[in-house]
């Protein structure tokens, strides 16, 4: 920011901005500071005030109980906003972690084509695939494993080929939760036989959730029996337990 922007009035205001932003992400801060810079983030109310707003969920304060405080009147404000929020909930969590609190706000106050567009945006910045850390991605897997849509198991069968074990266990529970057979058996299935799979707790997890949802296997038996281990059989075409 050269001279002549810092004395003009967007340059003030974006010096205002980031000052309060900067107090919001500063665990260190007291509690009281921290209040103040919220508050006038909030009656700014613009699309970057708001996102600094959000920013409180990516910190942990010093004081537990004060940290979830705060956090629970920035969801509260946040959600008070309604439709207006939006924009704002959608900028941060394309940018930023930590967005389990921002994605209850936006399942608050979106309709499901709203919701639908940022959680799409967000799926496709995060696919199936290698990163770094799957926290985020788990985040956004979780909040979508709690939509009642049918496309909610495609999604996540696509996440049965994640780089990731955590990501690929949490897949596995959430399809098997569903039970949506013609959605999900076969993913799983080829899940189970994939020759990558090392996972011995996912296999098993596969595998306890056939036999308890008796789904008919019979078409890939051959594939499934070197699998089963001593804790598991074929019977009638179905997995069942010993």
């Amino acid at each position: 920011m050269g001279l002549k922007d810092l004395f003009s009035s967007s340059g003030r205001h974006k010096s205002r901005l980031d000052k309060h932003i900067k107090t919001v992400i500063n665990p260190y801060t007291q509690s009281a500071e921290r209040y103040h810079a919220m508050e006038q983030l909030l009656a700014d109310g613009s699309e970057e005030a708001l996102i600094g707003l959000f920013r409180r969920f990516t910190v942990v304060s010093t004081k537990s109980i004060e940290d979830e405080e705060e956090k629970g009147w920035a969801y509260r404000q946040l959600s008070g906003l309604g439709a207006k929020v939006l924009p704002a909930a959608k900028a941060f969590c394309l940018e930023h972690d930590n967005v389990a609190w921002a994605l209850r706000i936006i399942e608050d106050v979106a309709d499901e084509v709203q919701e639908w567009e940022i959680l799409d945006a967000l799926l496709e910045r995060h696919p199936p695939g290698y990163e770094r850390d799957p926290k985020k991605k788990l985040q956004i897997l979780t909040h979508l494993a709690d939509i009642d849509d049918p496309k909610v198991a495609e999604y996540l069968a696509g996440y049965l080929g994640d780089s990731d074990e955590g990501v690929r266990y949490f897949a596995v529970e959430q399809l098997l939760d569903i039970a949506d057979e013609d959605q999900s058996k076969q993913a799983l299935v080829d899940r189970l036989c994939h020759p990558d799979e090392d996972s011995l707790r996912l296999r098993t997890k596969v595998l306890d959730g056939l036999a308890e949802l008796h789904w008919d296997v019979t078409t890939d038996a051959d594939r499934i029996r070197p699998r089963l281990g001593n804790e598991h059989a074929l019977r009638d075409g179905k997995v069942v337990k010993r």
